[in-house]
């Protein structure tokens, strides 16, 4: 596995290449102390039959944090500019959570970068404060401006708020080791991670899922755990009615990580999906 670099116009982009065949591009979560590594049940498979590429996004991993603000928009060009310098061809994007909306705003926009589209759990309501929009800038600056938001960070990056986040992650509480969380905390206070949190909390990092959707052509497999927090599987609906080409598959004994809790039958169905034809559309519980 190829550790490798790429030098977008906000900084350094880390990125693993791995294996022959069709690209595959892994698009992570974004919360405190995110990283590629929350696809790392799924890489070596995965690299059997694709040439995966997973990255850290900026601010994330091993990726650079520059002190800018954050915002969806970023991250749009950032997948955008990753995927036509780097993977130079058609791929097959699997991304989790909120970066989900990212990845269909572009598609909707550039439909000749992708041949399938992925989505785990995505995220299809605001993650930002309830708020307006003045008092959302005056939070983002109290929260990257040291020493006034550094407590509050620092809780948010702590053992114990981590441990609360990866509870509600999974179905089952042992795939919470101190293992997992320490890396979370490692990534979590690297110099200039607040940045992209803070932005996450006040609403900059939101994009609209469901408006992108219609516009949508490319193909899109639909990954929910059956106890998913807090994108419950019924939020499941509304994405396959405005969706046009989606198969969602329900996957039983998992929360919002199913890629990492149940990864096994995850790469199976991801797999067999893109060397199926295209099947109607309709939801289907998977059972581990």
């Amino acid at each position: 596995m190829a550790s490798q670099e790429y030098l977008s116009q906000h900084g350094a982009i880390h990125y693993l290449k791995k294996g022959l065949g069709d690209p595959l591009v892994l698009i992570h979560n974004i919360y405190p102390g995110a990283d590629l590594h929350e696809f790392s049940h799924n890489i070596d498979f995965l690299a059997r039959y694709h040439t995966v590429y997973a990255l850290d996004l900026l601010g994330f991993g091993q990726s650079a944090a520059p002190w800018i603000k954050y915002t969806a928009d970023i991250y749009t060009d950032l997948i955008s500019s990753f995927l036509t310098d780097v993977v130079n061809s058609p791929a097959t994007v699997v991304s989790a959570g909120l970066t989900c909306a990212y990845v269909a705003d572009l598609a909707a926009s550039h439909p000749e970068l992708f041949t399938h589209l992925v989505f785990i759990c995505p995220r299809s309501e605001p993650t930002g404060l309830d708020s307006p929009r003045w008092l959302a800038s005056l939070r983002r600056v109290f929260l990257t401006t040291p020493p006034l938001g550094s407590g509050f960070y620092q809780t948010m990056a702590g053992d114990a708020e981590l441990a609360v986040f990866l509870r509600n992650c999974f179905y089952s509480t042992k795939e919470v080791t101190p293992e997992l969380i320490h890396r979370l905390k490692e990534n979590a206070n690297r110099p200039g991670s607040v940045h992209p949190y803070a932005s996450l909390v006040t609403g900059y990092l939101d994009k609209s899922l469901l408006a992108a959707l219609p516009k949508v052509q490319t193909p899109i497999l639909l990954l929910w755990g059956r106890h998913a927090r807090p994108t419950p599987v019924e939020h499941g609906v509304r994405v396959v009615a405005v969706a046009k080409n989606v198969r969602l598959e329900i996957i039983e004994h998992a929360g919002s990580w199913p890629h990492y809790e149940q990864s096994a039958l995850v790469n199976k169905i991801i797999n067999e999906y893109l060397e199926s034809p295209p099947a109607p559309a309709g939801p289907t519980a998977v059972d581990s």
